[in-house]
């Protein structure tokens, strides 16, 4: 099949970038020693998955239970949860979900940690724990104290529990390459505070997880890190970009999509709005638009109705309706959560087409 004979909007993976994605950030953890555990959350789909795993990856990161469920029943066998799982349902599924695959579990507070144990010890089974800790995004994590490690050190006690040691997630850590730079010695030095109070703790910590996309090639810089799990690197994206951590050659994800109305003066409408891209914004670069349309930088994607992209064309500029642009959208992990299937290109081919098996797994 032609791409030209998709209809559209259509979301779009081309396989050779995806593949040289794949392979250098393999090589990068390769060359410096680091584990890598990469984030479903981006591409939520077992086949991609594999992928990674074929390259060398130590296992998967899942945000949700339920994703974790979609990769374990596709054969993934080593799942980090770097979500807090609280309740009684959601311990029931995670031990049931441990008697299967090897699972482990981010946590940040003692009485997550005390559930998980009471469930793994009525099942008779074992579960990964790795204690969760805030370095400055302030979204979860315990504060980097002495308080924590009493807390950390009842956990290391609970049964039924197999302590594997600390995560932390600098999501904070995004901007341009001269932000970044300061942001990884100020990231240093809250990373050296952590592991003099584990030590002074006696708090054993064989495993360091952490890193991000926009800081990925970076990571041996950061202290400590034995592992990372970067997500959007598969893919790339707008956001990406404009972080100045990858080039638009390096985006393997665009939303093929149709002019449908060039009425409004020096306005063109695309069949793709927020439902197909995501509304979220950009959070690097100028901060302006709704993504960026290929080999046209002069068009801007300016506004998103629920199924209208409004494009502002220059003057001068030559656009007609049914005429077919490509996308790259702000955000890969949320555009993708839109759609449920995927079609793989190389070139003008469309070569496979690939279900995102765990679009929706909020639970």
């Amino acid at each position: 099949m032609n791409i030209h004979d998709l209809d559209t909007p259509a979301l779009l993976i081309d396989v050779n970038v995806l593949d040289r994605n794949l392979r250098k950030m393999a090589q990068y953890c390769n060359d410096h020693r680091l584990a890598l555990r990469p984030h479903i959350k981006t591409h939520k789909m077992p086949e991609i998955a594999r992928l990674q795993l074929q390259q060398g990856a130590a296992g998967i990161t899942v945000a949700k239970l339920g994703e974790a469920e979609v990769m374990a029943d596709a054969g993934i066998e080593d799942i980090l949860i770097v979500y807090p799982l609280w309740g009684e349902k959601k311990w029931a599924r995670l031990v049931d979900l441990a008697s299967r695959v090897r699972v482990t579990v981010a946590v940040d507070s003692l009485a997550v940690a005390a559930g998980i144990s009471q469930a793994a010890k009525t099942a008779g089974t074992e579960i990964g724990i790795r204690a969760e800790f805030d370095t400055g995004f302030r979204r979860c994590g315990w504060p980097i104290a002495a308080s924590s490690m009493d807390e950390i050190q009842k956990i290391i006690a609970l049964p039924g529990l197999r302590w594997d040691g600390i995560l932390v997630y600098p999501g904070h850590i995004m901007g341009n390459q001269t932000i970044r730079e300061q942001d990884i010695e100020r990231e240093d030095e809250t990373m050296d505070a952590l592991f003099e109070l584990l030590g002074s703790a006696s708090i054993p910590y064989p495993v360091v997880s952490g890193g991000n996309t926009p800081a990925a090639f970076a990571s041996h810089r950061f202290h400590g890190l034995t592992e990372i799990r970067p997500g959007t690197y598969v893919f790339n994206d707008r956001n990406t970009v404009d972080a100045e951590s990858a080039e638009f050659a390096n985006c393997a994800l665009a939303v093929l999509v149709t002019v449908v109305s060039t009425s409004v003066s020096q306005r063109a409408i695309i069949d793709s709005g927020s439902k197909t891209l995501s509304a979220d914004p950009l959070l690097s670069g100028d901060r302006l638009g709704y993504g960026y349309v290929l080999g046209h930088p002069e068009f801007k994607l300016e506004d998103l109705s629920e199924e209208h992209g409004h494009l502002t064309i220059p003057s001068g500029s030559k656009i007609n309706i049914g005429d077919r642009l490509r996308v790259i959208p702000n955000h890969a992990c949320t555009c993708i959560n839109l759609h449920d299937r995927v079609f793989v290109v190389e070139g003008e081919h469309v070569v496979d087409e690939w279900k995102v098996a765990a679009r929706g797994k909020v639970a």
